[in-house]
């Protein structure tokens, strides 16, 4: 099965933030958007002690490389959100819903992108945030930084910007391939201009979200193309000195935590629910043993699972059990496996999966998987 490709959108976005956290059925969700950028492992500690006293403590990771905390109180208490604060993931008040921007998460450590992008990185988040009028961007709209790899530069994004050479790429607006060449230099100018049109031209309808929602394409006449493939998560495990590593489920938990003190000061979130740890390829077997998936053939690398039953209302069951139960007796394959609570299958992948829609038992769990035919 593959992906639906969209859902009834509601009139206004509701993503959340800290001052905008989101009300559930076991509490307050908020979402905080490093924007690319290094997560210090400290800011993780903070967060994981938030939600310390819940039953299945964690910190979601999400598909745009965001951070969540649910299950807080609700309403949220100042002292919790001064907490959050604390950590410096929130360096704007009035743009922190405007943050999301997904970055080749292994640039200027591998040596495979045609550049390094983390200094563009940086300054394209400090120039949105300092921008009054981006802050009317809303939560859904999307930057993505491709070193040129094509790691990401495949992911449906607003503004795109996709090295073409050390000091060049193309910029892209909306999903067409269609864009400009620039220099590196000229980049983040451009990417900030072509947003503040797209506010002005969206006109605080709160129905738009997209640039492709617009009737008509942003920006000048295009006069660059470039190619944009379907994203590929980085390999799981050594890069050089770094390491990557799959989060079961995306949800990072207290030895998750512990163990990266052990191993880094900081890592990067990517959007396939793992992490790179800086400088921590040597510690790999450590980290295994603390939970992450450190290789391919991890049941873990391909098992995913919505919020379920008791975050979601929706929700029949409990996803997350049902997958830790799956998970030792996962027959071998290279399908993504999803186990949904409800029919509206949140978080499903974006290819061809293994759909377990509310599974009565892992028997039944089972036996759908292996009517399925893998791929050859």
């Amino acid at each position: 099965m593959t992906a639906p490709t969209s859902r009834p959108r509601p009139a206004a976005d509701a993503c959340p933030g800290v001052a905008r956290p989101f009300s559930a059925a076991d509490g307050s969700i908020v979402r905080l958007r490093p924007a690319a950028r290094p997560v210090p492992v400290t800011a993780l500690r903070s967060l994981i002690d938030l939600v310390a006293g819940e039953a299945d403590p964690a910190i979601q990771l999400t598909s745009r490389a965001a951070l969540q905390l649910r299950g807080l109180p609700d309403p949220l208490p100042p002292v919790t959100v001064a907490a959050i604060r604390a950590t410096g993931l929130v360096p704007s008040d009035t743009h922190e819903l405007v943050r999301n921007v997904v970055a080749s998460p292994l640039s200027g450590l591998d040596g495979v992108g045609r550049c390094d992008v983390r200094p563009l990185v940086t300054d394209l988040d400090h120039a949105v945030c300092s921008d009054p009028r981006l802050s009317g961007l809303g939560g859904r709209f999307l930057f993505i930084v491709d070193d040129g790899r094509g790691d990401v530069s495949g992911m449906t994004a607003d503004l795109a910007f996709v090295a073409t050479g050390p000091d060049r790429g193309v910029v892209l607006a909306g999903g067409s391939g269609h864009g400009w060449d620039v220099s590196l230099d000229e980049t983040v100018d451009l990417i900030v201009r072509l947003a503040r049109e797209f506010v002005d031209r969206a006109g605080g309808d709160e129905s738009v979200w997209h640039v492709d929602d617009l009737a008509d394409p942003l920006g000048p006449e295009r006069t660059a193309v470039a190619t944009r493939s379907p994203a590929s998560p980085p390999p799981l495990g050594a890069v050089g000195e770094h390491a990557v590593v799959g989060v079961p489920l995306g949800l990072l938990r207290p030895d998750h935590v512990d163990a990266l003190a052990r191993a880094t000061d900081a890592v990067r979130v990517t959007p396939w629910r793992s992490l790179v740890v800086e400088r921590g390829a040597a510690l790999l077997p450590e980290l295994e043993t603390a939970g992450f998936a450190t290789h391919s053939g991890s049941p873990w690398h391909r098992l995913h699972a919505c919020t379920g039953l008791p975050g979601c209302s929706r929700s029949t069951l409990d996803t997350r059990a049902l997958a830790r139960e799956l998970a030792p007796v996962l027959p071998a394959g290279r399908l993504p496996v999803h186990i949904s609570g409800c029919e509206r299958r949140c978080g499903t992948p974006a290819t061809a999966y293994v759909d377990l829609l509310a599974p009565p038992s892992l028997e039944a769990a089972l036996t759908t998987i292996h009517a399925i035919p893998e791929p050859r």
